[in-house]
């Protein structure tokens, strides 16, 4: 049951983020459109900050479900930006009310890429003997790059369509990652 209310809250949040943005929005409005109590809202999360968190990352966890293929990156991140595409309104209000405190729409790509990257990652020759710290250095310079190039899209009114930057980010991806696996093997 719990989890039922907690979407049902992320629900009516979205529904209000699509005509407002997120500081024009109160827990009121919230509890009024979901037929809750505040004491129910309070009882699941500490304030709006706190449900938008969690909605973000439960939708994003279902829209990574079914990509668990390493050669399936694209279709991820294909998924990530087509969600993000269809929900841009509410992205955008978000992106708008948050600016000054942008990561927390940063923080939630990033928790929807670095998977991806992970795949990458893993299915390249020898990547298991790439030392932890080099290991990490590489997801993070993808992550970031792959993050801040989505947070530029946004901030252009997600154009051109995902299609072209899937395309373009592949077309730079390809081969870079192995390279510079190999690179750290024989440094190590």
């Amino acid at each position: 049951m719990s989890n039922m209310t907690k979407r049902a809250l992320a629900f009516s949040l979205k529904k209000l983020l699509a005509q407002s943005p997120l500081d024009k929005i109160t827990v009121q409005n919230i509890v009024d459109d979901a037929e809750v109590s505040r004491k129910t809202f309070y009882y699941h999360f500490q304030d709006i900050y706190d449900l938008l968190e969690w909605a973000l990352v439960d939708e994003g966890r279902r829209v990574l479900e079914g990509c668990p293929i390493a050669d399936a990156w694209q279709q991820g991140l294909w998924n990530v930006l087509s969600y993000l595409q269809e929900n841009q309104v509410v992205i955008r209000n978000i992106h708008r009310s948050v600016q000054e405190n942008s990561t927390l729409l940063e923080r939630h790509i990033t928790q929807m890429v670095q998977p991806l990257l992970q795949q990458i990652f893993d299915a390249q020759p020898d990547h298991e003997k790439v030392g932890a710290e080099d290991r990490t250095f590489i997801l993070e310079l993808y992550a970031f790059g792959v993050v801040k190039l989505v947070i530029y899209w946004i901030d252009n009114g997600m154009k051109p369509e995902a299609d072209w930057i899937i395309r373009r980010i592949h077309r730079i991806f390809s081969g870079s990652m192995e390279a510079m696996i190999q690179r750290c093997c024989m440094d190590e």
